[in-house]
C-alpha cells in the first residue's frame, strides 16, 4: 500500500470508536502504533506499507498494558477514568496520574517503547 491507498484504507476502516492506527511494512520486522490523526497527517506519496488495522481505546490500552505491565493501571471513579503510571524519570521512579485520553496512551506507549516500534 502506498500513499493514497493508505489514506484511502484509513477512511474506509475509520468507524467513531477508533483512535490508533496499528501498521506494519512489507518486511513484517515490526508493528509501529500512532494516533490515526496524526497517522493519517505524515502520510506521503512515497510512503509504503504492508498493512494496517484501527484500534480502539480498549484495544490500545491492552498494548499498553502488555508493554508496561504492573507499571500502568486503568482507575475508573467518580470523577472520571484515569491512568496510574509508574515510570523512570530524571531522579529516579516517578508516579503520574493521567487523564484516559488517547493522547495520554500514545505518550506512555512512546515513552515505554522509547519511539521504537515493537518487534513483530
Amino acid at each position: 500500500m502506498r500513499g493514497r491507498e493508505i489514506y484511502s484504507a484509513v477512511e474506509k476502516l475509520r468507524r467513531t470508536e477508533h483512535r490508533f492506527v496499528k501498521w506494519w511494512r512489507k518486511e513484517n520486522d515490526f508493528l509501529d502504533y500512532d494516533l490515526i490523526d496524526r497517522f493519517v497527517d505524515n502520510i506521503n506519496a512515497s510512503e509504503e506499507i504492508d498493512g494496517l488495522e484501527l484500534l480502539t481505546m480498549a484495544e490500545m490500552w491492552d498494548v499498553v498494558k502488555r508493554i508496561a505491565g504492573e507499571r500502568v493501571k486503568l482507575v475508573h471513579d467518580q470523577k472520571g477514568d484515569t491512568v496510574e503510571w509508574v515510570h523512570k524519570g530524571k531522579e529516579g521512579l516517578h508516579a503520574e496520574v493521567c487523564v484516559y485520553i488517547p493522547a495520554t496512551l500514545m505518550q506512555i506507549f512512546d515513552v515505554e517503547t522509547r519511539g521504537n516500534p515493537v518487534g513483530a
